[in-house]
């Protein structure tokens, strides 16, 4: 049985929302065509910086280039 996901806030992360799950509130980052849930918002942020850094781009969140 697939679970509803509802977006019910917005970060100050970009990539980055709030959403509610059967299970609890999550945090969901989202890029690429991919996604991920985490239970903090950090976590997501630093998951959409990840991506970035894989595709040869900028980190936008968290993670900065040494």
């Amino acid at each position: 049985m697939a679970s509803i996901m509802k977006m019910i806030g917005k970060s100050k992360y970009k990539y980055v929302s709030q959403i509610e799950l059967s299970t609890g509130v999550w945090w969901r980052g989202a890029i690429f065509g991919s996604g991920k849930n985490f239970r903090t918002e950090k976590e997501a942020a630093i998951y959409i910086d990840k991506k970035l850094i894989e595709k040869g781009k900028e980190p936008l969140n968290i993670l900065k280039r040494m």
